[in-house]
């Protein structure tokens, strides 16, 4: 199974090829995404929840709710942390907290 996660597939001293050259649908994400190949994205969290913070990761977040709904076999957003994925019942109160505190 493959899955994306963003640090390690990117160029990051060629932000604006890897972006799609403003044209996110030619993202390397977005292409990665919608290849077929992808299973799920990782969103790779700590209590500090970065991710959440920046508009790029949003974006991802919002692509992979938008693939899930649209393929059954997609299992979109899995949050990872460093005790596990919270998706799969990893307990990692510090990191739940802090996706609490940024959505609300």
């Amino acid at each position: 199974e493959t899955y994306w996660i963003f640090t390690f597939a990117n160029n990051q001293w060629q932000v604006a090829e890897e972006v799609g050259n403003g044209n996110w649908q030619q993202s390397s994400f977005y292409l990665a995404l919608r290849s077929g190949f992808c299973r799920a994205t990782c969103m790779i969290l700590d209590s500090h929840v970065e991710p959440l913070k920046r508009s790029w990761c949003l974006f991802e977040t919002f692509q992979s709710l938008i693939l899930k709904d649209e393929d059954e076999t997609f299992q979109g957003l899995l949050f990872c942390t460093s005790a596990g994925v919270l998706n799969y019942g990893a307990q990692a109160y510090d990191v739940a907290m802090g996706i609490a505190g940024e959505l609300s």
